[in-house]
């Protein structure tokens, strides 16, 4: 892996020449006019330009008109890949994964090549194929290597060609390992590592925190992937946004989720608590809202519904996945019951992880 990384640095450093800068460094760049090109990268690179900042770092990679320096190139590359830019993404995941300008770092290789790979960079998608499918300083994930050859197919030939065994062990539910996460209005980037064993299908969930005794919502994202991280674009209420991944078992029956992150430190919920009420039943509308409060108090987010389509037949308390079990069994016990009723049941893919449902009306 470490020599293909090698021989590809070389050609990719010269691909960007005529088509990533202004036109003036990028024509002097092609000239081979060096010290006109840096000096209009500099000015650039100064005022936030990320390719600029990868025409220096392209220049102290190769030796251009300077002393090679894979130190100077590694910090440039890697100030255009934190603004995004997916060939210096690309770059700074090569240098990691080669050893050049830092020492070799494979498991911030792996989230650097993910990162351009998320931006369609066909090039990191197949680096990232290799990763995984050699297991050299991450552990070997034939789901994942192939998922990132089958992305980067179209626009590399060897990646058409590589054939990877499937996993035959049974998969485990196990909740993914959340490395990177970088959440602002306008995107929700993630990278993640999962057990090699687990299930593959992973879901993006960000939802708006409630005010004050107020109603929650659903999710702004609610996506899911079999890749090794995501990139979503949305604009977003970052202040009061949480966010975590969960791995789906693949028949929706139970989950397991990293834990709830937020930029602003918002406590996230006990657990997520929809109260179904008959708004012709003044008495069961006013059982909500004490209900509600006291849930509110405990924790939750609650939200009180008249949607009667969406009401749980004639059982009380219902819940989605087998790990909320436990969270609807509490919710039973908090709240009054009959013995004509069914206090709990499962309802598969009605509902969010770590959501329960109260149907009300039940208790007429």
């Amino acid at each position: 892996m470490k020599n293909f990384i090698l021989s590809c640095a070389v050609s990719v450093a010269f691909l960007p020449a005529t088509s990533w800068a202004q036109e003036d460094a990028a024509s002097a760049f092609a000239s081979r006019d060096f010290a006109t090109a840096k000096a209009l990268w500099l000015s650039e690179a100064a005022v936030g330009s990320a390719e600029a900042m990868l025409g220096l770092g392209l220049l102290a990679d190769r030796g251009f008109g300077q002393q090679r320096d894979f130190d100077v190139a590694f910090d440039w590359y890697l100030q255009a890949a934190s603004l995004g830019l997916a060939e210096a993404q690309f770059n700074v995941a090569i240098m990691l994964d080669a050893g050049l300008g830092r020492e070799r770092d494979v498991e911030e290789a792996q989230i650097w090549y993910t990162r351009a790979a998320l931006r369609d960079h066909a090039r990191a998608q197949y680096n990232l194929g290799l990763l995984y499918e050699a297991g050299d300083g991450i552990a070997a994930n034939p789901a994942l290597a192939a998922y990132w050859f089958g992305q980067a197919a179209q626009s590399v030939p060897a990646a058409a060609q590589k054939e990877v065994a499937p996993v035959t062990a049974s998969r485990t539910l196990a909740a993914p390992d959340v490395t990177f996460d970088k959440v602002d209005t306008s995107q929700v980037e993630l990278v993640w590592n999962a057990d090699p064993n687990a299930n593959a299908t992973l879901l993006l969930e960000v939802i708006e925190a409630p005010r004050v005794g107020e109603n929650y919502g659903a999710p702004t994202i609610s996506v899911k992937t079999v890749a090794s991280g995501i990139l979503e674009m949305s604009d977003l209420p970052t202040e009061h946004a949480i966010w975590r991944v969960v791995n789906l078992a693949s028949d929706d029956t139970d989950y397991a989720a990293a834990d709830w992150s937020s930029n602003q430190g918002i406590a996230p919920p006990r657990g997520r608590i929809t109260l179904f009420s008959d708004p012709a039943v003044k008495s069961m509308e006013d059982a909500a809202s004490i209900f509600a409060s006291s849930l509110r108090q405990a924790g939750y987010w609650v939200q009180i519904t008249d949607d009667v389509s969406k009401q749980s037949d004639n059982f009380y308390v219902s819940y989605g996945y087998a790990s909320d079990q436990q969270l609807a069994q509490a919710i039973a016990e908090f709240l009054p019951s009959t013995e004509q009723i069914t206090p709990v049941k499962q309802l598969l893919r009605s509902m969010q992880p770590g959501e329960v449902a109260v149907n009300l009306s039940a208790f007429r």
